[in-house]
């Protein structure tokens, strides 16, 4: 059976796992929002810094690491994005090309597993800025962000439904 891939579910929860689960993230959620990465790494840094009570030096460092990944999350989303615009068009002709699809499929794996690497690499940096009671503080904000994601997925951030019949 066919399925329509949406790129918006697919964006915010790749996104979402680049930002927050990485203990201050990437910013490649704000990448793919309208508002602009530098609004929601502003805001991300503040948030964290009230919660763990970040000094100054640390929240500079911070938003260097932050801005480097973007740097290379950027790109990414964007590149997700072209092949969702691309596996999208293909098949409206009616004709389905196999070798095609798995081609762009394959890219999609290989960028997710970029941005994959770009959010581990941001989590590893990002906690090596921190104190180890900090660490613990941050892993707790993410437990309860990730507890909030699960009791939210029946809101919008649950598996894409299948289109309708033709």
């Amino acid at each position: 059976m066919f399925h329509r891939l949406s790129l918006r579910p697919l964006a915010v929860i790749a996104a979402l796992t680049l930002a927050l689960t990485s203990a201050l993230g990437s910013v490649a959620y704000a990448a793919a929002r309208d508002r602009g990465p530098g609004r929601f790494m502003g805001f991300f840094v503040k948030r964290m810094a009230a919660e763990l009570n970040l000094t100054e030096e640390q929240q500079a460092q911070i938003r260097q690491i932050l801005e480097a990944e973007r740097t290379t999350a950027e790109p990414l989303m964007k590149q997700l994005k072209a092949g969702h615009d691309q596996l999208r068009a293909l098949g409206a002709d009616g004709i389905f090309n196999e070798a095609q699809v798995r081609v762009i499929a394959q890219q999609q794996a290989q960028t997710m597993a970029e941005l994959m690497v770009s959010k581990e690499r941001t989590k590893a940096r990002v906690a090596a800025v921190l104190t180890p009671e900090q660490r613990e503080r941050a892993k707790q904000m993410m437990d309860r962000f990730h507890r909030r994601m699960h009791e939210h997925r029946g809101r919008g951030f649950g598996p894409v439904p299948p289109p309708p019949p033709m």
